[in-house]
């Protein structure tokens, strides 16, 4: 039997993160406002800080109005990634991470990394659905250990999920009396946890900020450590300032 196979039944595939969204601030409302101060006498309002992305912005924003010290007043953490280091690491005031939300396409991953990643609960997710779209119209997520392994470990797998992927469609086949979308969730249960799925999360940046670490560790699911390392590379171009110091966390 060739390898890696070919054809509808195995398309063996590889992780996809996609960046399809991220906060966008609105730059007019963070203006100094030369009427009106606070209660110290300084002019409301932040700066805009040159090379700061948006997602940054708005964290210190919501983290200086907390003191209502826009105007900057400390040269130790005048610069916003300065200030996001102590506020949400070094002093663990995580909850200004909160303001700011990262949307990511996923496809090549299992259902079992699905699975896993559900329960954060601070996660938001819409996935492809096994009742509506035919079951062999998903790929395959082949797991590191097994990828990694001997020719006959490999053909082992790939034979035992083309028998999955068969018994699928004579169950389809055999309940074709019934609406499409029950048949196909009752042929479904045959289905491995390698099959792949697809979709949409969403997540604020504290969220991914204590996942990423979580799912990264060396003692994580393989697939996890893999889809993991990919969602930083994708995330971390939003709040340099946060993902730098995660990154730094797992090296």
């Amino acid at each position: 039997m060739p390898y890696p196979p070919k054809g509808k039944h195995m398309n063996i595939v590889q992780p996809e993160i996609t960046l399809l969204a991220s906060t966008v601030v609105d730059a007019g409302t963070f203006q100094l406002d030369e009427d009106t101060l606070d209660i110290t006498g300084n002019l409301l309002g932040m700066d805009i800080q040159l090379g700061s992305t948006d997602a940054e912005t708005l964290m210190t924003y919501a983290g200086r109005g907390c003191y209502e010290s826009w105007h900057r007043p400390s040269q130790a953490t005048h610069a916003d990634a300065d200030y996001l280091k102590r506020t949400a690491f070094d002093m663990a005031h995580g909850s200004i991470l909160e303001h700011a939300n990262i949307t990511l396409r996923f496809a090549g991953v299992s259902r079992a990394w699905l699975a896993e990643m559900e329960r954060h609960r601070h996660l938001s997710w819409s996935v492809a659905s096994q009742r509506y779209v035919d079951g062999t119209a998903f790929g395959v997520v082949m797991p590191p250990a097994i990828r990694d392994a001997d020719p006959k470990v490999r053909d082992t797998w790939y034979e035992s999920t083309v028998r999955s992927y068969t018994e699928y469609e004579d169950l389809v086949d055999s309940l074709s009396h019934l609406p499409r979308k029950q048949a196909r969730e009752a042929a479904r249960s045959v289905l491995p946890s390698a099959v792949e799925t697809r979709g949409v999360v969403t997540g604020n940046i504290r969220a991914w900020a204590n996942i990423i670490p979580l799912r990264a560790a060396a003692g994580a699911d393989a697939e996890m450590q893999e889809v993991t390392r990919r969602i930083l590379d994708v995330v971390e171009p939003v709040a340099p300032s946060i993902f730098r110091e995660v990154r730094a966390g797992l090296d």
